[in-house]
């Protein structure tokens, strides 16, 4: 018995096309039936036989030489993929890289346990954050299972970058100077957590500041309206938060996935 599903031209230098019709006669009398009348040097089984008469009867969709090159021109005959461009592909990737962040933010316990006072932060699609007298602390929600090596995060005294599996998240000049040797970031329950020291804080005020120049109105400068706290002054509520020491970040905890960002 011949193969159900190979191609005449593996076979042409010992067979003619009517012996194979009769060889197949018994199991596949439909495709016997069509050998003979449309003469094909091809080998396909009835089902493939079945599509080629669809793609001639339709009225959308690849026609029957379209169906029929993408059968003979394959070694393997079931229908040819769709063909995209490359930023077509990108798109898609970024798309389904959203999409996989869209819905680890629905079962993230530990994102949406985070509370954020709107009078000192904001909480965005990507990423929320807040701040205290001394503390900037950035949350950015993971897909589930992201490692250390699926991130990138780049950080100078003035530059803030995150990229997470190739989608960036920030990227920008920080609202104010940091001190990058008391600055940390890890990865702990799917939400990488980020805690920035302020170069001017409460206490270490720049020549002719006060404590209301340290005060940040988003994490960078470039971050845009939905990521940007909707007030012209720095509000009460800042200046009655803790006077915290450098050292005394409440989320800075020694933890095994914790990663010590250098200096710049």
């Amino acid at each position: 018995m011949w193969p159900n599903a190979a191609y005449w031209p593996f076979h042409r230098q010992e067979c003619k096309k009517n012996e194979f019709a009769d060889q197949i006669e018994s199991s596949e009398p439909k495709f016997a039936e069509w050998m003979r009348q449309h003469g094909k040097l091809a080998v396909l089984k009835d089902d493939e036989v079945d599509r080629l008469e669809r793609a001639s009867q339709a009225q959308s969709g690849p026609n029957r030489q379209e169906v029929m090159e993408a059968m003979y021109g394959r070694l393997d005959p079931s229908p040819a993929g769709p063909a995209y461009s490359l930023e077509e592909r990108e798109a898609m990737r970024i798309t389904t890289l959203e999409e996989k962040v869209r819905q680890s933010r629905i079962t993230n316990a530990a994102f949406d346990a985070v509370r954020v006072d709107p009078a000192l932060g904001v909480v965005g699609a990507s990423y929320k954050w807040r701040q205290t007298l001394t503390h900037v602390e950035v949350y950015v929600p993971l897909p589930p299972g992201t490692m250390s090596k699926d991130v990138l995060v780049e950080l100078t005294p003035t530059f803030l970058r995150i990229v997470v599996q190739e989608r960036q998240i920030i990227a920008g000049e920080l609202f104010r100077a940091i001190k990058c040797d008391e600055s940390t970031w890890f990865i702990q329950d799917d939400v990488l957590e980020m805690t920035l020291l302020k170069r001017h804080r409460r206490g270490n005020y720049e020549d002719g500041e006060t404590n209301a120049t340290t005060y940040w109105f988003s994490v960078v400068k470039t971050a845009g309206e939905p990521y940007t706290i909707a007030l012209k002054a720095p509000p009460v509520e800042y200046f009655q938060l803790p006077f915290e020491g450098a050292g005394d970040a409440r989320r800075m905890k020694a933890k095994p996935a914790a990663k010590r960002i250098a200096n710049a």
